[in-house]
């Protein structure tokens, strides 16, 4: 069986001379990624490895990790530019309508009335409401908003926007 992964994060580089990493945290807390003992690391999010946490510092909102046999500044600068993934398996279940970000990367979104706006490619957090990016014929942001978004189905990989063709 083939697991999936979450990227939650990305290595940016050494930090010091005894192997710790700096880690670019994708979750909305920090300390999120802070929970996870096994980190599965890749270059290309094709082919993950498995890392093991032995201590985890945050700073101001910065992570700093020292990942298992990762002894020195040689061995973590291999890791610069990894991503930094968990398994879902081992993600909290979420409500009925509920998802993870990553679940509606690639889903198509559809206006009312049927028009194809684009595929959802990525968000923006704005503090009030996140915001999809859509590529399509041209490129959209378009509110995550109840009163926007009218239905999602991860299935068939679509979702449903009262949003005008226009914009």
């Amino acid at each position: 069986m083939k697991e999936d992964y979450l990227v939650m994060g990305q290595l940016v580089g050494s930090f010091g001379v005894k192997g710790w990493l700096k880690v670019r945290v994708f979750t909305e807390k920090v300390e999120t990624l802070k929970n996870y003992k096994n980190w599965f690391v890749s270059s290309d999010e094709k082919n993950w490895s498995e890392l093991f946490v032995e201590e985890v510092k945050i700073n101001q909102e910065r992570m700093m990790v020292k990942l298992k046999d990762i002894d020195d500044r040689t061995k973590a600068d291999l890791f610069r530019n990894y991503w930094v993934g968990v398994s879902k398996n081992s993600l909290p279940k979420l409500n009925k309508n509920e998802f993870y970000w990553n679940d509606l990367i690639g889903c198509e979104i559809q206006n009312i009335n049927g028009f194809l706006l684009g595929k959802v490619t990525g968000f923006i957090e704005t503090g009030a409401n996140d915001v999809f990016v859509v590529e399509g014929e041209k490129q959209r942001l378009i509110p995550y908003t109840k009163k926007i978004v009218k239905n999602i189905e991860l299935k068939q990989q679509q979702i449903i926007v009262d949003w005008d063709e226009s914009f």
